[in-house]
């Protein structure tokens, strides 16, 4: 019970300091490719506008060069 309270208390303060407008959080493993780099996740902060640049589907690029 106490490392819920924890998880829940961080995940508000770092919501708490994003510059996002409109923010949405996302759990679970995403990823997010570019021209020349690879970023993946368990936590996603997002704009509700823009949605989640990052999805599963992409993490297949980095899961296939491995």
């Amino acid at each position: 019970m106490k490392k819920i309270i924890v998880a829940l208390s961080i995940s508000f303060l770092i919501s708490a300091c994003s510059s996002i407008k409109d923010p949405r959080m996302s759990f679970g493993k995403k990823c997010q490719v570019t021209e020349d780099n690879v970023t993946y996740s368990y936590i996603w902060l997002y704009d509700k506008k823009t949605g989640l640049p990052a999805s599963k589907d992409q993490c297949l690029v980095l899961d296939a060069n491995k």
